[in-house]
């Protein structure tokens, strides 16, 4: 099957002033998209507000839990396609208030695809979830494997993927769901995840604090891949509809692993300690991407070849 022209077509960005919203915007704005953002709000440092993209997009402020404001949106704009990636992304946040984490991961997510069922106009909807989804193993995960989350935010992520397979089963609606590693690169600004905080300690030679025992095993995938990967997938859409997809990379490490991997790479010493103080998060996480490969996906960035670019956008940013 062909891929798709992106080119004027109309695609909205949920959480599209976030990490991962900004460099997909950015990406989809380069292809020819018209682009619309839905957001509670434009951090200064982000990389949507650095690179100016309010100038190049319909943006508007909303909460995706208002179903109110919402329909009032859609009452008036009716995009071709929908990328959902709006959520609450913190772990630590989701612990300390759940309610606000399900209403917004969960209700959110039934808001839009709602909007979609009585919308026909609208093409369909690619939906972020989460290697959290799958909750604890000791094996990689598949996209067969169950989803069973048991913190909040995996709960969350759990829900809203079988949500999301609900509509597509009893409705036929076309979505796809996506569930992506540990996403890192330049514009995420929340410096308690593992590689901005690292990015901070050596840029402001400060030291950093591992929450966890230091074993916890992810995946470590360049934001640019995944911005690549939802355009794949908008590419191939209707190959890929009612499907669900994980991405993966090569970089799959411990946290001390990480550390030493960055240390070989700088030629710098990372100051650390270990708190041990992470609080029902998931010992070991690896995905198995072999399904997104066969369609000819794979991702283009490693570590070694951008860590030192990223450092430099913490030393001018943060």
């Amino acid at each position: 099957m062909e891929s798709m022209e992106i080119k004027r077509k109309k695609i909205l960005v949920t959480g599209g002033a976030g990490f991962i919203g900004g460099h997909l915007v950015k990406e989809l704005l380069n292809l020819g998209a018209k682009v619309s953002v839905i957001d509670i709000k434009v951090l200064p440092k982000s990389t949507f507000a650095l690179n100016k993209l309010k100038r190049k997009t319909n943006l508007k402020l909303i909460d995706i839990r208002n179903k109110k404001k919402l329909g009032n949106f859609f009452k008036k704009y009716t995009p071709d396609y929908i990328i959902h990636l709006a959520a609450e992304p913190i772990v630590e946040k989701a612990f300390d208030d759940p309610t606000s984490t399900f209403e917004t991961n969960i209700n959110g997510t039934i808001n839009l695809l709602e909007e979609i069922r009585r919308n026909k106009k609208i093409k369909g909807i690619i939906a972020a979830s989460s290697d959290k989804a799958y909750g604890k193993t000791v094996k990689k995960y598949t996209e067969q494997s169950p989803l069973r989350g048991d913190h909040p935010y995996d709960v969350s992520k759990s829900c809203m993927d079988l949500i999301c397979q609900t509509y597509v089963r009893t409705y036929n609606l076309p979505v796809v769901v996506t569930r992506f590693g540990n996403v890192y690169g330049e514009g995420d600004l929340y410096l308690n995840r593992i590689i901005p905080g690292i990015s901070e300690a050596l840029v402001k030679n400060k030291t950093l604090n591992i929450r966890s025992n230091g074993k916890y095993v992810r995946d470590y995938l360049y934001v640019k891949d995944v911005a690549a990967g939802y355009i794949f997938l908008l590419k191939k859409f209707e190959k890929v509809k009612g499907e669900a997809y994980n991405f993966s990379s090569k970089d799959t490490f411990s946290v001390l692993d990480l550390i030493k991997k960055i240390e070989k790479i700088t030629g710098k010493k990372i100051k650390y300690k270990i708190l041990n103080t992470a609080r029902n998060e998931i010992p070991y996480q690896h995905l198995d991407d072999s399904k997104i490969k066969k369609l000819g996906w794979s991702n283009k960035f490693q570590l070694e070849k951008v860590f030192n670019q990223i450092a430099e956008w913490y030393k001018v940013n943060v």
